[in-house]
């Protein structure tokens, strides 16, 4: 069959499919619209009832009408969700098709892929399948010839005698195209050449093979997922967990899944692709936010931390992140934590004046023998509140004899105050001892720990203890203690974790969520080249499945980069070691990066010359985010990332340090750089990171001595 005449039957095809999704959508939309009219005219009737006569509904009624109208509440809230994904379709309703032969079968069977699947009224069949189903997988990974998958029935096999991709534009079908590939590359290139928005996008139709592997992947509790700049970690991410959601929808809901982003103009970057693809948003958090819930307190943000080991002279800080990077740390809050559990707190002999209340040898016992089988911060609890009681009946018996002695000083409400005030001072030394020794301070627990750390590291763990300051990267050892003594409830309710950005995390953190997250499946999903905080040592992913618990979880790389043209691809690669894996760049041209010395008023007219040549969407990226801020405030109209939520902006310059662009893409950049430091490993990993948020255009401007910021 001729190309022209295989167009028209798609074509008619296309028709098809969308005449039965404006129906679908019409009759969602009339049903939800029935039930919304049901509800008013259940609580119109209710309301009637109960202004003729208040006690006309019985309490029993009352709950009845209440389940009735959730009921229909919760159908309509379906039908709009329904209404809403295939109006999604609308524009592309398909966007592939496979040909499968199954063994044993009477012939290939047509599979046509979207976003979501649509039923044939006619037949009950199939017209589009959801890209998530099984089946699926064979046009992401297979080619043409013998083929397989595997199916909640087990291994299918059979044999692949098509796969083809379609080019929609507005819901027509303009051409096809058939490929041995998941995607062709001039259609790739094409997608790939459009411009950025303030939101990641779902990238359904051009998911690569090892994306794929990745997204699928359910084979081990703990995956780790590698990859350079643009090589798609992050949509990786989100499209696994709208796969998980839709392979175990009957176990697994949006609340029970987490991401962990590295800031919060990160969070809001990917705060649409779930809803794109269908699903409701999940929980999205920062490490920050998960240590400071543990702590129950504020600790350092991470900005603050990066731009205090940036300082030249923050030798001390640089040194305490290099030193709690690794497993030392990890082995020395272990047996923390193990002493702490088998001895208690250092307790004391109580006395009230010259009279024994509370023996160090009956507060030992208690602790360590009676009540053994609890956590030790129930266990001081348990013995804080018993002792508390006994107290009470001190103060009775002490109130008693006060009274007695100010009864011919003091009358009535004068004589209740002063015995109570007597009272209270006689007993401040004893509940002043009980509470220091009954109360357990992880962050100075933490301190202690550091007994093999250098003397300024222990020094400063103390003073931090003592000021109630929490350094960022002490934070996850202290919330790590926390944990592990009690004193903080693990979170249960995660059954997945994705954690974007894993090569900036250090050993401990990972060991903290593996302590937090105890029931969840985990994705790492990390680049060891962007591992830019100072001090800390190279990045190895293959450690990170035995800091999970899982030594043997599985590995996955990604080996292609889609994000930059080959230009700036090949000049940021330049900024790494020469043996550095860096991800092949898809091949797509465009103009060579340009570097200049800088001046503001060349940056201007650089910026107002991307935006009126078609650049939607242009950064201008700093090392430090006092030059950040310095800089915005040289160009009009640019907007600066503070690191507070929803700050994305979908047009026009944003302005900002390398640690809070981190993860996101722009159209053009210009990376604002003093490039007479030396160039350390990490600040090549730092230039590297800054360089690869650029798609189209990159300018770099030398902002050394004189010609600073």
């Amino acid at each position: 069959m001729d190309y022209e005449t295989e167009l028209m039957r798609e074509k008619e095809y296309t028709a098809r499919v969308q005449q039965v999704l404006c129906a679908v959508i019409e009759s969602a939309r009339s049903h939800a619209d029935f039930k919304n009219e049901t509800i008013h005219m259940i609580l119109a009737d209710a309301w009637d009832e109960l202004r003729m006569k208040p006690t006309a509904l019985s309490p029993r009624e009352l709950e009845q009408l209440d389940i009735e109208v959730s009921r229909f509440a919760a159908q309509r809230e379906f039908l709009e969700r329904r209404m809403a994904q295939y109006e999604k379709m609308v524009s592309s309703p398909f966007f592939a098709r496979i040909d499968f032969f199954e063994k044993g079968e009477a012939g290939p069977e047509k599979i046509v892929i979207g976003l979501y699947s649509l039923r044939d009224p006619a037949n009950n069949g199939l017209l589009v399948h959801d890209w998530r189903a099984p089946i699926c997988a064979l046009y992401y990974d297979a080619m043409p010839g013998r083929a397989s998958f595997e199916s909640p029935s087990g291994l299918i096999e059979g044999e692949l005698t098509l796969k083809r991709q379609y080019a929609m534009e507005k819901g027509h079908l303009k051409y096809f195209v058939n490929t041995d590939y998941s995607i062709d590359d001039s259609m790739l290139l094409d997608i790939l050449s459009g411009a950025t928005s303030a939101h990641m996008r779902q990238i359904v139709s051009t998911i690569q093979s090892e994306q794929n592997q990745a997204i699928r992947y359910e084979q081990s509790k703990v995956l780790s997922v590698t990859g350079g700049a643009g090589s798609g970690k992050t949509s990786v991410a989100m499209h696994r967990a709208a796969y998980l959601l839709y392979r175990h929808r009957d176990s697994l809901d949006a609340k029970h899944i987490c991401v962990l982003s590295p800031t919060n103009a990160f969070i809001e970057y990917i705060s649409t692709v779930l809803p794109d693809l269908g699903e409701e948003n999940t929980r999205a958090m920062t490490l920050s936010k998960v240590v400071s819930g543990i702590l129950g307190r504020k600790v350092e943000p991470p900005l603050r931390q990066y731009e205090a080991l940036l300082d030249p002279l923050g030798d001390l800080r640089r040194q305490s992140v290099a030193w709690k990077a690794d497993g030392r740390i990890i082995r020395l809050l272990d047996a923390a934590a193990d002493r702490f559990r088998e001895r208690g707190p250092a307790f004391s002999d109580v006395y009230l004046g010259k009279r024994l209340l509370f023996s160090r040898t009956e507060l030992t016992r208690m602790y360590q023998t009676e009540l053994s089988i609890l956590t030790p911060a129930q266990r001081v609890n348990r013995i804080r509140v018993r002792l508390d009681s006994e107290l009470e009946d001190l103060e009775k018996s002490l109130y008693s004899v006060y009274e007695k002695q100010l009864v011919d000083s003091y009358k009535n409400r004068d004589l209740e105050f002063a015995t109570r005030m007597a009272v209270a001072q006689r007993l401040h030394p004893v509940r002043a001892q009980l509470k220091k020794m009954l109360t357990i301070n992880p962050a100075a627990l933490y301190a202690d720990a550091l007994r093999t750390a250098p003397k300024p590291l222990r020094d400063a763990a103390r003073e931090n203890a003592e000021a109630g300051l929490v350094w960022h990267e002490d934070a996850p050892g202290i919330a790590y203690l926390a944990l592990r003594l009690g004193c903080a409830r693990a979170d249960t309710d995660i059954l997945t974790l994705l954690v974007d950005e894993a090569q900036d995390y250090p050993d401990i953190a990972l060991r903290l969520l593996a302590l937090y997250f105890p029931k969840a499946s985990m994705t790492l999903l990390g680049d060891p080249n962007q591992r830019t905080l100072p001090g800390l040592p190279d990045c190895r992913p293959e450690t990170w499945g035995a800091l999970l618990g899982q030594p043997d979880a599985p590995h996955l790389t990604l080996t292609r980069g889609y994000r930059s043209t080959q230009e700036i691809a090949a000049y940021c690669a330049a900024f790494l070691p020469e043996d550095a894996a860096v991800p092949q760049s898809v091949g797509r041209s465009g103009e060579a990066p340009t570097e200049e010395r800088f001046d503001i008023e060349r940056l201007r007219q650089r910026l107002a010359a991307w935006l009126s040549g078609g650049v939607k969407r242009a950064a201008v990226v700093c090392r430090t985010q006092k030059e950040a801020e310095a800089l915005a405030g040289e160009i009009k109209g640019s907007f600066l990332l503070t690191g507070d939520e929803n700050e994305l902006e979908d047009a026009g310059v944003t302005v900002g340090c390398l640690n809070l662009v981190k993860g996101l893409e722009f159209d053009a950049v210009a990376v604002v750089w003093p490039m007479n430091l030396e160039r350390t490993p990490d600040e090549g990993r730092r230039l590297y990171t800054a360089c690869t948020r650029a798609l189209h255009k990159l300018a770099v401007y030398d902002c050394t001595e004189e010609g600073g910021v």
